[in-house]
């Protein structure tokens, strides 16, 4: 599997490549959101983002995560 390498341990200690990605996705918005308005030698400026954006980016990227979380959930009561 070509993303085992970002697995990390859930809350429950299982391996979760979801919460690899999830995180990956959260750095790069705030990285994105800490270097907004910086010029970057050739790259130019960096576009302003706003706290809505930053805010619903981060919003839909965690729900996610709460969404697997919810359906994890859901399974694990069935059995």
């Amino acid at each position: 599997m070509p993303f085992k390498n970002l697995s990390i341990k859930d809350s429950r200690g299982k391996e979760s490549i979801t919460l690899g990605l999830v995180f990956i996705s959260w750095a790069v918005v705030v990285i994105k959101f800490a270097i907004a308005g910086i010029t970057i030698g050739p790259l130019g400026t960096m576009p302003i983002i706003g706290a809505g954006e930053f805010g619903m980016a981060v919003a839909a990227i965690l729900a996610i995560w709460l969404g697997r979380e919810w359906t994890e959930k859901k399974n694990q009561n069935k059995e």
